[in-house]
Order: C-alpha cells, then structure tokens, then sequence
C-alpha cells in the first residue's frame, strides 16, 4: 500500500486526479476541516445515545450517517463508554489493553476519521504516551501514530479504494498503558468522489477537439 501523509485537501485532489488504475493508496489528515473538504457523504457517529453508567457489549452495529459499520473490541472485555461531562458521550473500552476494531463498511465507504486519545479508569479523558491507529483496504495495512492525544486530536484516513477495518490501542498492543483506555469520539466515515480513469480523460479530450474542429468549420 502506498502512504501519503497531507494536510490541503488540493493536494489530495490532484494527487487521485493522477493515480488512475494503480493500487489503492491512503492519504492521512490531521485536520478535520481538511479531512471533511476531501470526502463527499460525510456522516458522524458522535456516541451521545450511549450509557456512560454501563458497559456495553460488542460487537455494535453503529451508523454514521447513511453509512453502517461495526464496533467490536478484544479479546479481553468489552465496551465502557466515558465523557468528562455526561453530554458528549465517547466509545471507549473496558480493559485497557484491548483493541478497538471498526469494520464491516457499507458499500462505498472509503474514509474514517474522528478524535482519537484516552481515557482514565474514571471515564474522564487524559493524555497517552502513544496512541495507534492502524487502517487495512485492499492494498495492506498502514499505521498512524498519535503522541500525547488529547479530545481535539483528530485524524483521518482516506483511501482511493474501499476500507477493510480501522483499529486503535493505547501503548504495545495486547499490553496497553497504565491509566490510559483507548477511546474514541465522533467517528466520521465518507466516500471519495470519482475520479475518471486515464481512458475517460482520452476520450474527453477527444471530444474537445473534435468540437473545436466544428466549430472552425461553421466559421470558415
């Protein structure tokens, strides 16, 4: 899998513009606005309908806007929403030192993102040493590292093909972090709009010069 790392979502335009047929690659944003400028369908799972009192079992069918997807987590325990002020809800874990997996997309589905950092054993959110996430489409698996994330850490993942899973933990994964559980906010999934393949691009031009042609006919 290719990795491109941008902020400007030109970039990112131009950058699919010239990818035609060649294998899936995955562009990371750390920008939300950013992130949002490049997708198309954008739907947000904000976890304000979860309990915060109570764990919750996995895996979860969720949905973020018109699109559907799948929570789970392992392999020791299971979901335990947190928040810092029992309005904004987050996702997070009840064992430090289990994975989070989102997968099970609906059709079209080629960008995740959200706000990615810990939580304490109180549920109130906290710094991490190293928090990672790791993203799998067709063409392999990438990791993203988020140092010290806080509730405004963002980060996106956009991919020329559709997404398999997305996956986060807090430190070594299977060991984890003390004090630290791996949670997750306003989790943002889209699509890409079409970018017309190098055969598409021949015959427009084509096109244009054959009505450039008449057109200098009707004027001779």
């Amino acid at each position: 899998m290719k990795f491109k790392t941008l902020l400007a979502p030109i970039a990112l335009a131009s950058f699919l513009a010239v990818s035609g047929g060649a294998q899936a690659t995955v562009t990371v944003y750390t920008s939300q606005a950013a992130y949002l400028a490049a997708i198309t369908h954008a739907g947000v799972d904000s976890f304000d309908d979860l309990d915060y009192t109570t764990p919750l079992s996995t895996p979860q069918a969720r949905t973020a806007g018109s699109h559907s997807y799948t929570a789970s987590v392992g392999p020791t325990s299971n979901f335990f929403p947190a928040t810092d002020d029992g309005v904004d809800v987050w996702l997070a874990t009840n064992n430090r030192r289990d994975t989070v997996t989102f997968s099970g997309f609906s059709a079209g589905v080629q960008a995740v993102g959200g706000f990615f950092f810990g939580s304490d054993i109180s549920g109130n959110s906290t710094s991490a040493t190293a928090l990672t996430l790791q993203v799998t489409d067709a063409s392999g698996s990438i990791s993203q590292q988020l140092l010290n994330p806080n509730t405004g850490s963002f980060l996106g993942f956009v991919s020329t093909g559709g997404l398999s899973s997305l996956k986060l933990w807090v430190g070594s994964q299977g060991t984890g972090e003390a004090g630290v559980w791996p949670t997750i906010n306003d989790l943002t999934l889209g699509s890409v709009a079409a970018v017309p393949e190098p055969q598409t691009y021949a015959l427009m031009l084509g096109g244009l010069g054959l009505v450039g042609w008449m057109a200098r006919r009707r004027k001779a």
